[in-house]
């Protein structure tokens, strides 16, 4: 691991945790006060986006420890995305919790990271002090994927193993899924009962989201058991929500969690 400071003196870790297959996570995190913050990306997205850079900010600027890193198969962390799977992803943020943080955490997980934030703390319920999901997407490998398949397309990853999808970020770079990513979902899914999470959480959603229904939000909240969980739906909002005036919605949602959470 390299160490570095930022502007502001703070130590600076940025490094790579190996894992027993021998796969590499890289890793970027702030030293600090607890509870600590742990940025959890989208799916096809890393830990340089400009949420997590501006979280980065927001905790150097409180002295507060923070964390951000790559997923398997993103970014700077070894593997094929294709490969990924929820559980993988699930196994790893609990693995990055445990070896590079000390002390009670807040996760902020967008999209895909909302949901493995959600498992992660189910594994760490000890530790989790908070979360905040950013168009929060769990269970979205069935909701959003298999049971929108038209025929062809089910048929196409039974027969194949994996089919394509438009990208509507890249359109001449389709995403394709692999069956794995479908069925190890089904292992994961969360919105058919209840989530039994205690912790406070906050979900910010935009309205004008094209990936994932603002109503997941609304239907996250009704299955977590907790009694402090509090939605905010962005009118105008897209499903990146990265906007300056999202961003400093985020950060000001986030430092009053981190407020509200009773310190040691």
């Amino acid at each position: 691991m390299t160490d570095i400071r930022d502007d502001g003196g703070l130590p600076v870790g940025g490094g790579i945790l190996s894992r027993p297959d021998g796969a590499t996570i890289a890793y970027r995190r702030l030293q600090g006060k607890n509870p600590g913050v742990v940025f959890l990306h989208g799916y096809h997205s890393d830990m340089t986006g400009s949420k997590a850079l501006a979280l980065e900010t927001l905790c150097r600027d409180q002295g507060r420890a923070f964390l951000r890193f790559d997923g398997f198969g993103h970014g700077e962390s070894s593997g094929d995305v294709l490969h990924g799977t929820v559980g993988r992803w699930a196994a790893d943020a609990v693995a990055v919790i445990d070896a590079l943080t000390e002390g009670p955490v807040v996760l902020v997980g967008s999209s895909l990271g909302g949901w493995i934030s959600l498992l992660a703390a189910l594994e760490r319920r000890d530790r989790v002090a908070g979360l905040v999901g950013i168009a929060a997407a769990p269970d979205f490998t069935e909701d959003l994927m298999w049971q929108e398949f038209t025929f062809e397309q089910r048929r196409e990853l039974l027969e194949r193993g994996e089919v394509s999808l438009p990208n509507c970020y890249e359109p001449e770079s389709p995403w394709r899924i692999y069956r794995s990513l479908i069925e190890d979902g089904r292992n994961h899914l969360l919105l058919r009962d209840a989530v039994n999470l205690d912790c406070p959480v906050r979900l910010i959603h935009g309205q004008q989201d094209a990936d994932v229904p603002w109503r997941t939000a609304l239907q996250l909240a009704d299955c977590l058991i907790a009694a402090d969980v509090e939605v905010t739906l962005v009118k105008d909002g897209d499903h990146r929500l990265s906007r300056d005036q999202d961003i400093g919605r985020l950060c000001r949602v986030v430092t009053g969690l981190l407020e509200a959470i009773p310190t040691a």
